[in-house]
């Protein structure tokens, strides 16, 4: 009778349901708010493409992907979320890397390219008929169907106003050849480029520029008491069926190395007017 007794206790307490640990509910665990924030950059961060100022997004996406997981390492038993942070770190890191990757090559193409035909641009500054200089200043539609006899014909016969405009704007260029002009003993060389990139102006082209640096040595004179001098010349450049073509948009000179400050304009559209 006893053992028939205890069997009937141990059966009514498994109908009973078990020990009270097994019956213990779940512990809630909150979602790492840092994972969130760390997924909504990565997310985000897509835009690096567009733009250097958004890999700060990548960045933060990873910081805040690597605190995440500590925190929850830290505190297993109240926050989750891993994955999550997981997966902000992922995107960060490939959005992150692949733009910077394709900046970088656009970069050394853009330099390669302009450093062509700065290096070209030399023979233009040098040549004797400003005609060349005019034409290269044009953007490579407008110059299209004109030569550069046609084009010191219109310098010749435009009106005085006109023509003042023309020289008002060209005036660094023409002190540039002035210096050049004095003496045999004058040298120009291309140095380097400053600076490549995308020009942010309103143009519906993708255009891009480039500051060209030149260094001007020989002996001084009255005009120009210093034996050396330097001028820039920004490039502006459109990549024209996989090749590009490039105009000279400015001159300063004499020039300040580092010195050069955009200024915002409208961008010509290739048609003689700006849009």
């Amino acid at each position: 009778m006893a053992t028939e007794q205890q069997t009937h206790s141990v059966t009514a307490d498994s109908l009973i349901g078990g020990s009270p640990i097994e019956n213990e509910i779940p512990t809630y665990r909150a979602i790492s708010k840092l994972a969130v924030a760390g997924l909504a950059c990565g997310f985000f961060s897509v835009f690096s493409f567009a733009g250097s100022s958004f890999y700060i997004l990548s960045v933060l996406a990873l910081v805040l992907g690597i605190l995440a997981k500590r925190s929850i390492n830290r505190m297993p038993d109240a926050l989750t979320g891993a994955g999550i942070a997981n997966a902000g770190i992922a995107m960060g890191l490939v959005f992150g890397l692949v733009s910077g990757t394709v900046t970088s090559v656009q970069t050394f193409i853009l330099k390669r390219e302009a450093s062509k035909f700065a290096t070209k641009y030399i023979d233009v500054i040098k040549a004797p008929s400003l005609g060349d200089v005019l034409w290269y200043n044009l953007h490579p539609v407008q110059r299209k169907d004109r030569t550069t006899a046609q084009m010191v014909q219109e310098y010749d016969s435009a009106k005085t106003r006109e023509r003042m405009s023309i020289e008002q704007k060209m005036g660094p260029v023409l002190r540039l050849r002035s210096r050049l002009a004095q003496s045999s003993e004058q040298k120009i060389r291309f140095v380097q480029i400053e600076d490549v990139g995308v020009d942010e102006g309103r143009s519906m082209d993708i255009n891009y520029y480039a500051l060209a640096l030149y260094e001007i040595t020989g002996p001084p004179s009255k005009e120009f008491p210093d034996e050396t001098q330097f001028a820039l010349v920004v490039l502006k450049g459109q990549n024209i069926k996989k090749k590009y073509e490039w105009w000279a948009d400015d001159v300063a000179f004499p020039y300040k190395r580092k010195s050069f400050v955009p200024v915002s304009k409208p961008v010509d559209d290739g048609h003689g007017h700006a849009d």
